[in-house]
């Protein structure tokens, strides 16, 4: 005997075009009801809009007239109904599937047309089945990839390791305690977030501590004879290198969203006796509980400011073109577009001043010579992006804030507190000698450009920087994680394990979090349409650094997966034109480019031969970008007499 029961109560059902009468229907299944309103078209009212304009008196007044009508006609489809559903319950709970299936209760009892039902039931029974095997799946991701186990995946892990935290704010000599440090050691090696960076660590360490050091990052490798200390990159740290010290830079990285992943990997990793964490206060909490939590022993040192730093009392100029007049050799002035650091430098070039240029785009050859330019005299003003707010160690006097505002790749907010103090403090810099003499001081300044941004500056410079979490501590997918995934999901589809990861690994009390660069993941559904990659060559293609917001540098990517994925060698074509006839924004993609093949001719070389022929052609496009920027042509936006096309006012906070 079928569980069913007459049907109890009705409603009306009001679609977008049509509206129906629906009568409910109870069925008891292993002490639980599943309740649902059914419909069929012999109980179809009429159109929709009619019912819309009705009193609720008199739709309840229609709906009881209807049903006295209508409800005999409905039993015999609910009977049937009643039968099927006996029979889909029955065969879910035989394989447990009832526990997943809450969607389909609740769709079943907002409604639904009875002569839909099997269909229903059908894909209902298939997609519950696919649910459990993705929960049974997760399931066995949890147990294989526990993220508290992190640290016992490095050889480190079993050798007594000592952290040294240097913490204190820009120009309070850091990183030169460390380099005697180094220096002292038998073996080291220097992790940094940027090329630009661990270029500065090179030649510091081989030219003014006279210890032969070489240099590795994803992209450039120089050998130096008998080198006792690698400077690089901190994506490249080699975790099976015994070392006596490892020096770890903007250690309050360690947090960032993007690449905080490789700081969290180097703590851990680095196999040295001595760690040096080097970096801001804000970072001492999240030091301290990874030194906890890795069971390590800690020493804290805190550094004070060399040279002092004031913030100025006024605002440099009532408006943007008055401040121009007030530019004075030595100055930084800051903005936060490429656009806009060439269209102030054409303006300054315009007044007879002589400027160097530092923004994002710049490899670090060119950001290096625009530095030194400055550092020598020979560039009046730097106008830099917050490109300087790391690796640039400039004798920089004064630094103006031209915008506290920047676009993070969604909306237009202002700079946090750690931003501005950190591009602030590289006024004043400690062992650089003033550029002239006069009315300049030895302090650092600090100002903004209008009062619209130096009330900001003031505000912020004069705040304390929030502590780091001392949890939350992220980590990327390894391809041994990602393998021991495709083992047991059985796929080698990059987006499914990464999403995999990212929802199923372990992550315990989430002292550790799964993160998966977004990079990766916007490029991980066009590399599994690729038919002949391994795993492994997914993986590197996914990490390639180059960007694909970019229109041409992600074609330039696209196109090079393609031709791996035929196994036809890439060759250097995507050059177009000669350095010397090229305009700015094409030599500087060509000098992206080309780091980024010699990046994967380091690891696909058969895929990418030209390694040679790659670095033979970067210099002459390097020195193109150089000779543009040295150059007096102009470079950005359309001037307009009277207006500062690189201005955009900070937004005024009202008060209420």
């Amino acid at each position: 005997m079928l569980p069913s029961q007459a049907p109890e109560a009705t409603k009306l059902i009001v679609g977008t075009r049509s509206a129906w009468l629906a009568a409910r229907l109870t069925v008891d299944f292993n002490d639980q009801q599943w309740v649902v309103y059914g419909y069929t078209d012999a109980s179809k009212l009429g159109d929709s809009r009619k019912f819309a304009a009705m009193t609720l008196k008199d739709r309840k007044q229609h709906q009881r007239d209807a049903a006295k009508k209508l409800l005999p006609g409905l039993q015999g489809a609910l009977d049937i109904a009643a039968g099927r559903l006996q029979a889909f319950l029955g065969a879910a709970d035989a394989e447990g599937l009832l526990d997943l299936a809450d969607d389909l209760e609740e769709h079943l009892a907002d409604g639904v047309n009875l002569v839909d039902l099997p269909r229903i039931l059908e894909h209902a029974l298939s997609s519950l089945r696919v649910e459990k095997t993705r929960e049974a799946m997760g399931n066995a991701i949890r147990q294989a990839v526990r993220l508290e186990d992190y640290p016992e995946s490095f050889r480190a892990h079993g050798r007594k390791r000592r952290l040294i935290a240097v913490l204190g704010p820009t120009n309070s000599g850091k990183t030169y305690d460390a380099f005697k440090r180094l220096a002292k050691a038998d073996s080291g090696v220097y992790l940094g977030p940027l090329r630009l960076l661990a270029l500065e660590a090179f030649n510091r360490l081989n030219d003014e501590f006279k210890v032969p050091t070489s240099l590795l990052t994803g992209e450039d490798r120089r050998d130096v004879a008998r080198s006792r200390v690698t400077a690089s990159t901190i994506e490249m740290l080699n975790p099976d290198r015994q070392v006596d010290v490892a020096v770890i830079d903007e250690i309050q990285m360690l947090l960032d969203p993007d690449r905080g992943w490789a700081w969290t990997q180097a703590v851990i990793g680095a196999n040295a006796g001595e760690v040096w964490l080097l970096g801001a206060l804000s970072a001492e909490a999240a030091v301290r509980a990874l030194a906890s939590r890795l069971g390590l022993e800690l020493e804290v040192h805190y550094k004070e400011r060399k040279h002092p730093l004031t913030v100025a009392q006024n605002a440099l100029a009532g408006d943007p073109i008055a401040g121009l007049r007030q530019a004075r050799k030595g100055d930084a002035w800051v903005v936060f577009s490429r656009r806009n650091a060439l269209t102030l430098r054409d303006d300054f070039l315009a007044r007879g001043m002589s400027v160097a240029c530092v923004y994002g785009m710049l490899s670090p050859e060119v950001r290096e010579r625009e530095a030194q330019r400055f550092a020598d005299g020979d560039a009046d003003i730097l106008v830099a992006t917050d490109a300087i707010g790391m690796g640039l160690n400039l004798p920089i006097q004064r630094v103006v804030f031209t915008s506290v505002t920047k676009f993070n790749g969604e909306d237009v907010q202002r700079l946090d507190v750690a931003m501005l103090q950190q591009i602030g403090g590289r006024a004043g810099r400690y062992g650089h000698q003033p550029l002239s003499k006069g009315k300049q001081t030895k302090d650092g300044i600090v100002v903004g450009l209008t009062p619209n941004e130096h009330r900001v500056v003031v505000e912020l410079m004069q705040a304390q920087q929030p502590p780091l979490p001392a949890r939350g501590f992220l980590i990327a997918p390894s391809q041994a994680y990602l393998e021991r995934l495709s083992k047991l999901a059985n796929t080698e589809r990059l987006e499914a394990l990464l999403a995999a990861y990212e929802q199923h690994a372990d992550q315990g009390d989430g002292f550790f979090r799964a993160h998966v660069p977004q990079e990766m993941l916007d490029r991980a559904s066009l590399l599994d349409a690729m038919q002949n990659l391994t795993l492994q060559t997914k993986h590197l293609l996914a990490m390639v650094p180059l960007s694909s917001q970019h229109e041409v540098l992600g074609a330039t990517w696209t196109d090079w997966v393609r031709k791996v994925n035929r196994d036809v060698p890439v060759g250097l074509e995507f050059l177009r034109g000669y350095p010397e006839n090229a305009a700015l924004d094409k030599a500087e993609m060509a000098v992206q480019q080309l780091w980024a093949y010699l990046w994967l001719s380091y690891r696909l070389p058969d895929s990418f031969p030209m390694a040679e022929d790659a670095r033979e052609l970067l210099e002459p496009w390097v020195e193109a970008v150089d000779l543009h920027l040295r150059g007096h042509a102009r470079q950005g936006a359309a001037r307009t007499a009277g207006k500062a096309a690189w201005y955009r006012p900070a937004p005024v906070r009202r008060r209420f």
